[in-house]
């Protein structure tokens, strides 16, 4: 049985964990409006990379193991 400790560092782990993986597609979201808005490519390429990056996260994070244990993508 894990202590205290080991608990609340799990615990804070998995939440900065959920945060980073709701952060990162908002913010490639917010860049592709603003690339949209003002015509630029590089606001565009920008929120393109942060998006697939996100996506890499969000399958590889621990937290989605029960959507995608069976499955191989």
């Amino acid at each position: 049985m894990a202590d205290p400790a080991e608990r609340a560092e799990r615990a804070v782990s998995t939440l900065m964990r959920l945060a980073i993986s709701l952060v990162m597609p908002l913010w490639a979201l917010a860049m592709l409006i603003l690339g949209i808005r003002n015509m630029s490519g590089w606001w565009i390429g920008c929120g393109l990379v942060v998006g697939a990056t996100a996506m890499l996260f969000f399958v590889g994070s621990p937290l989605t193991d029960p959507i995608f244990k069976d499955r191989r993508l």
